[in-house]
């Protein structure tokens, strides 16, 4: 879920910042001497809040298998046909990935036609439908959590990191405000039978902290934001392989 959220912030911080500063993800490794300026983008910590009493079962629902199917956008198609190995009932629909679409309101279903009332735009990813099967062994578990996200802007003396960083919170803030659920891709459900996701998350910022900071014997300015992320991470874990369904291909009558 850290990848997730870096990812994501690092899109919205990439145009923002000029081509020739670089925007790196994961834990801080501070810049190389030889570089004038580089944006890091952190989530440092993922913390789930537990549930009341000695129970940790206590919020874990009977699991289902499921599928997560996408399909490309090209900015008039609004019919999506799901493939044939495709097994169980359309149980959300994201258009673009993290926006939840309302079944009636932005969307229907036809037989195996998924059908939006409005063209998504161009992407490579534009429709995703997640689908639930029958049930499986494992559970199902949301619960509260949050995480710790740094932006942090480096400037080689005597320059000043803040007008970086001031840029690169300008993007991080607007991100911020127009969060959608996030998935950790790297689980791979269809393969380990684990999926989990962010649920409506929300960031504010908590801070901002500037200092002087030395990287061998060249001396950096070094400004960043701290942001604090709250959400619900759903957690589906779904053990075994779904029982093979038949399809009558053909039905013959003897005389």
């Amino acid at each position: 879920m850290l990848l997730a959220v870096e990812s994501y912030f690092h899109d919205a911080l990439r145009p923002a910042v000029p081509e020739t500063v670089d925007v790196a993800t994961g834990p801080s490794q501070g810049p190389a001497t030889e570089v004038e300026a580089l944006v890091e983008v952190c989530a440092s910590s993922f913390k789930l809040a537990l549930p009341e009493g000695d129970d940790l079962t206590a919020q874990r629902q009977p699991s289902y298998f499921a599928q997560v199917h996408r399909w490309p956008g090209n900015g008039t198609t609004r019919d999506f046909t799901l493939p044939a190995h495709a097994q169980g009932q359309v149980a959300e629909v994201e258009s673009p990935p993290g926006r939840p679409l309302r079944r009636g309101d932005d969307y229907s279903i036809d037989g195996t036609t998924l059908r939006l009332y409005r063209a998504p735009m161009t992407a490579n990813e534009a429709v995703v439908a997640f689908l639930r099967g029958e049930r499986a062994e494992g559970f199902l578990e949301r619960r509260r959590c949050e995480l710790k996200l740094t932006v942090r802007a480096w400037v080689k003396a005597p320059g000043n990191a803040a007008p970086l960083l001031s840029r690169a919170l300008a993007a991080a803030l607007a991100a911020s405000a127009d969060l959608g659920n996030l998935e950790d891709e790297d689980t791979f459900p269809e393969e380990s039978g684990v999926r989990m996701r962010l649920l409506q998350p929300a960031a504010t910022l908590l801070g901002v902290t500037r200092t002087m900071e030395a990287v061998g014997t060249t001396f950096f300015s070094r400004a960043q934001a701290s942001f604090l992320i709250r959400g619900e991470c759903e957690q589906l874990i779904s053990l075994g392989t779904p029982e093979p369904v038949g399809i009558i291909r053909e039905v013959r009558r003897d005389t």
